[in-house]
């Protein structure tokens, strides 16, 4: 089965899955290889493998080592694409995890910046600009002046595009379309190797114009680094983690502002079918997850009935 594990992933590789999801399947693979070899002394073949093994696995992870529900899917889910891939090659005559139930578990809300946070770092932006006026006296042209732009123009684009780490670092000049009173960024290559527009409200394109006029000639990127050459998602994500610390907010990272954009079209009734396009979901379900209340939503509905004033 290790062979057989090992050819998996190199297809995984050839139908250009994503690298979490090669790991999170080749986890779940290697730990029910472990798990069969243990309980039965035997090292496993896929045609050896019964539908009760993987129910028996299941188990094992829910009852033996008290798993969440949502890591024991994962796992199950690396063993339902490894016994299906090996059906599909010959390896095995039947799939034993086909009609195998992944665990319920209740939704959850993704984390998002509430109203106050987005605040105190939209705040945290137009201070670090106005500082580095300040530095610069005047000349736009002054490194403090130039990148405390760039700064602002990239926490604007993420609040208010819901873009992908990746697919904003991926951003050139020529993606951006602003005008007076509209705007859009094209996403050349988003999830799943597709593309969309996603448009661009006022705030963002009063940003991103603000940084042209100032962005440093050469190259294609839409976010140079201060050394030249196309911002990193590594510089990008640690841009946005500074930040967010100076604003109150601990680990600040990409995804958070995405979650909290769409949070934010939702919570002003926008339709999950225009959120899920403007994300760049496949699924709506997948949208879906952002009515599920927060905390802090549940807390001011309890609120909403006190009898104290």
């Amino acid at each position: 089965m290790i062979e057989a594990c090992d050819d998996f992933v190199a297809w995984l590789g050839e139908l250009d899955r994503s690298p979490a999801t090669v790991r999170a399947y080749t986890i779940g693979v290697r730990t029910f290889e472990r798990w069969f070899s243990e309980r039965t002394g035997q090292p496993p073949d896929p045609v050896q493998i019964t539908p009760l093994d993987v129910k028996a696995f299941r188990e094992h992870l829910f009852e033996g080592q008290h798993l969440r529900p949502a890591t024991i899917n994962n796992y199950l889910a690396g063993v339902r694409a490894f016994t299906r891939w090996a059906q599909a090659t010959g390896l095995a005559q039947h799939d034993p995890a086909v009609n195998i139930k992944m665990l319920r578990q209740a939704p959850r809300a993704p984390k998002w910046l509430e109203g106050p946070q987005q605040f105190a770092l939209l705040r945290q932006t137009e201070k670090l600009v106005q500082l580095g006026d300040l530095r610069a006296n005047g000349d736009k042209r002054h490194p403090a002046a130039v990148w405390a732009r760039r700064d602002r123009a990239i926490v604007r684009l993420l609040l208010n595009t819901g873009l992908r780490l990746s697919e904003a670092t991926a951003l050139r000049i020529e993606d951006v379309k602003i005008a007076p009173r509209s705007g859009e960024v094209r996403v050349r290559r988003g999830k799943g190797s597709k593309s969309r527009t996603v448009e661009l409200n006022k705030d963002a394109r009063a940003a991103i114009s603000a940084w042209l006029e100032v962005r440093p000639e050469g190259g294609e990127a839409l976010f140079v680094s201060q050394k030249g050459g196309g911002l990193s998602a590594r510089a990008l994500s640690e841009v946005v983690r500074i930040l967010g610390e100076a604003a109150g907010i601990a680990d600040l990272h990409p995804h958070l502002l995405r979650h909290s954009f769409a949070k934010n079209l939702v919570s002003q009734g926008v339709g999950l079918e225009v959120v899920a396009d403007l994300l760049g979901h496949e699924n709506l379900e997948t949208t879906r997850i952002y009515t599920t209340p927060s905390a802090a939503d549940r807390q001011r509905a309890v609120e909403k009935v006190s009898w104290e004033d």
